[in-house]
């Protein structure tokens, strides 16, 4: 009775720790980003599965985005790959009205993708990183991402 006990504090402290810790997006690209101050928000408190997920990009942009960069959101749960979505970024961008190529300076872009994850009801290691048309990464931010059927639950 005892073990059932700490196990049930244990996944309680676990939930609470995994809670704290979502949508603190921390940079995980080299000094050498397109964007070294950028800062990177998620709209909603989790990822619908199934439905748009968007984002809004804020920064100094070092070069101008390019044709051919390409975004890849990649989503691990429990160390594995779960889903990674992979689209070209000047694609993702004229949905919203962007054209590229897209001029340096400081800038703040939304944009939004269909986001078809595997894993839901979870928080997933998830990772945005845009690659520019010249092969430099733009920008990579990170964080614990809960993926959600909102079918069942709404995104606020």
């Amino acid at each position: 009775m005892k073990f059932i006990a700490i196990l049930a504090s244990a996944v309680a402290l676990l939930a609470v720790t995994s809670q704290a810790t979502a949508f603190n997006w921390t940079n995980c690209a080299p000094p050498t980003a397109q964007v070294p101050d950028a800062t990177f928000k998620m709209d909603g408190e989790w990822a619908c599965v199934g439905q748009k997920v968007c984002g809004t990009l804020t920064g100094t942009f070092a070069k101008p985005i390019i044709q051919n960069s390409k975004l890849v959101i990649t989503v691990k749960y429990l160390g594995r790959v779960t889903n990674i979505f992979q689209r070209d970024f000047c694609t993702v961008l004229a949905e919203k009205g962007y054209n590229c190529p897209i001029p340096a300076g400081p800038k703040t872009i939304h944009a939004c993708v269909d986001y078809n994850g595997e894993v839901v009801n979870v928080y997933g290691d998830t990772t945005v990183q845009v690659n520019n048309g010249d092969n430099g990464i733009i920008f990579c931010q990170t964080s614990r991402v809960m993926n959600q059927n909102c079918t069942a639950n709404p995104n606020p």
